[in-house]
């Protein structure tokens, strides 16, 4: 955050609101930033909102329209756009797009380096730099296990990668293998060492000792199918209890409440948990969309996963990284979702395979790695401490 009221940033971080995991990303970057370089200004600046203030909404509003009622097109519109070459006419012109803005933001800010968190800016930085108008290191940091055309750019200087399946397909589009480095998804520094928290069970009176069922369905709610699980369960005398994280999906809650009240197992119904890592430690099995930070938060607990009705496209990639690793169950359907559910209960061993494969891919310092590198790439820029660095020195750097 800046100091003395002047906006010169020694990290910007952009990102976007296309689902919440890129902001979430964008904020543990920050939050370890400030921990590991506390006298420096990082800031996070949505990349949409910056350029497009009065559509960002509308932009929103359409995704979110598009995912839940055409997500066939979605998927088209993905595909079509991960098989043209990353410097394809239509990726040239996407980087084009509010490049004025940034070019305005970049030269008032004067940042040291540009982290991305979502493909759209890192393409625009990208272009800036191939034409000159600024010289500043970026990184690009992928928020799901892929290798989708969008975020590869010429100029990028280091890409974070969620593992190492997508990196033959990056090094095929022409990324060299220098500027790669595996990190895991960043997450946030709560999932370090987190330790379950009697003290949440107590509050909602649940029982830590039998099988909790976690439910989340994304900062949004959008997981269709929720209410429909819950009640084939809430029907039946199995030996669980369920917490259902709504997020600011209110119908969804107020769905779930009315089950509540005739169910014959525990169901607690929450908006949102700032602290979610010792919730997901003490559960045993997490109900969810495969979005990227989800995946590696559970991986990073080791929290076996049922993946319900993924989203096309960046989620179906995280999908068949951790099927292919043994590292999730799918559902397609409530019925299966609702058997899965069962059988997990009745049988432990599954579980535990599960969150022994997740084990091997698990990375709940990911977060604390990029920066690392970040940091790195700094020094390796010759920027020495911003206290010593007066602002024409910095803006001479960018010119």
């Amino acid at each position: 955050m800046p100091s003395d009221n002047v906006d010169k940033y020694d990290v910007l971080i952009l990102s976007a609101d296309f689902g919440k995991g890129h902001h979430q990303v964008s904020a543990a970057l920050q939050k370890v930033l400030s921990e590991e370089r506390p006298h420096w200004d990082v800031a996070i600046h949505n990349y949409f909102k910056q350029t497009f203030p009065l559509l960002n909404g509308l932009f929103i509003f359409f995704y979110c329209q598009l995912i839940r009622w055409f997500p066939f097109i979605y998927d088209w519109y993905y595909r079509i756009t991960d098989s043209k070459n990353p410097l394809s006419v239509w990726h040239r012109i996407l980087s084009k797009i509010g490049s004025k803005k940034m070019l305005q933001l970049i030269t008032h800010c004067s940042p040291r380096i540009i982290i991305c968190t979502f493909p759209t800016p890192a393409g625009v930085i990208s272009r800036l730099k191939e034409i000159g108008k600024i010289d500043i290191s970026l990184a690009v940091v992928v928020t799901d296990v892929t290798s989708h055309s969008q975020w590869i750019h010429k100029t990028a200087d280091r890409y974070f990668l969620a593992a190492n399946a997508p990196v033959a397909s990056f090094l095929e589009k022409g990324v060299l293998e220098e500027k790669i480095q595996i990190t895991g998804i960043p997450i946030r520094p709560q999932f370090e060492s987190p330790i379950p928290n009697p003290g949440f069970w107590l509050k909602h009176n649940l029982d830590p000792s039998i099988f909790t069922l976690l439910i989340m369905g994304g900062g949004r709610g959008m997981m269709p199918g929720v209410d429909k699980i819950c009640k084939r369960l809430a029907a039946m005398t199995l030996p669980m209890q369920i917490i259902a994280l709504t997020g600011s999906n209110k119908a969804l809650a107020m769905k779930l409440k009315v089950i509540v009240r005739d169910s014959s197992i525990p169901i607690r119904v929450i908006d949102y948990v700032e602290n979610i890592a010792p919730v997901m430690k003490g559960a045993h099995l997490l109900l969810s969309k495969a979005g990227g930070i989800t995946v590696f938060e559970a991986l990073a607990v080791k929290l076996p996963l049922l993946i319900y009705k993924p989203l096309p496209g960046h989620e179906m990639c995280n999908v068949r990284f951790l099927l292919e690793n043994n590292a999730a169950l799918k559902a397609d359907n409530v019925s299966q979702a609702v058997k899965l559910i069962k059988k997990a209960v009745k049988d432990p061993a599954l579980l535990r395979n599960i969150s022994r494969a997740m084990g091997l891919l698990s990375r709940p310092s990911s977060a604390r790695e990029v920066v690392k590198t970040i940091i790195d790439m700094v020094g390796n820029n010759n920027c020495g401490n911003p206290a010593e660095t007066d602002s024409q020195t910095r803006k001479n750097l960018y010119a």
